[in-house]
């Protein structure tokens, strides 16, 4: 924190990249960084709520801590909310013998409650970041897939890096065809003059 602009500077002085694209490359990380973890947060918190819905429709005692626990196990990759409404409601059928009630809180869970982030984590993403949903989608779960838990912050912000380098190789190539064009028509009016100059 209190270096970081001084080594951001060191360390752009010495990658081979024009300014300006390795500042687009730390907005670009910037923006990508904060939706995702807004969308892991708002994920977290709305499938807390819906599994607290399903806890209180139940009929269960200490639905806040219940809730509570979603929250905290939904922002855990591989554990998620699962974890909570799962253990619910092997409780209910083993403890309570209460199956009907088991296995309407085990179907909302699994369809709805832990579904759900499928939907936020790819608008939030599209909505503070400039990936399409289903590429936001797809990089989250080919993040997660491929690198365990620290593939939901790195899969997205690979892909957008990607996205970047391409738009800056499409600028550079745009501008190379430019600059040839340039120089074509400055040859063809010269080979134009040279007629007139004999």
């Amino acid at each position: 924190l209190l270096d970081g602009r001084r080594m951001t500077t060191a360390i752009t002085a010495v990658i081979p990249l024009d300014r300006r694209y390795q500042w687009q490359l730390l907005e670009e990380f910037e923006e990508v960084s904060r939706a995702v973890v807004s969308s892991t947060l708002l994920a977290a918190i709305v499938q807390a709520a819906l599994a607290g819905i399903g806890f209180a429709v139940a009929g269960l005692d200490g639905v806040f801590l219940l809730t509570l626990l979603t929250f905290f196990g939904a922002m855990i990759p591989f554990v998620g909310a699962a974890a909570v409404w799962g253990s619910v409601s092997l409780y209910l059928v083993f403890f309570t013998q209460d199956t009907w009630t088991a296995a309407g809180l085990a179907l909302w869970g699994a369809s709805v409650v832990s579904t759900i982030d499928n939907v936020i984590k790819p608008i939030v993403l599209h909505g503070q970041s400039k990936l399409h949903p289903l590429l936001a989608l797809l990089s989250v779960l080919g993040g997660v897939g491929a690198l365990g838990p620290i593939g939901i912050f790195v899969g997205p912000i690979a892909v957008a890096f990607l996205q970047a380098a391409l738009t800056m190789l499409q600028t550079e190539l745009d501008t190379l065809a430019h600059d040839q064009q340039a120089a074509g028509l400055v040859a063809a009016a010269e080979l134009r003059r040279e007629p007139d100059r004999g």
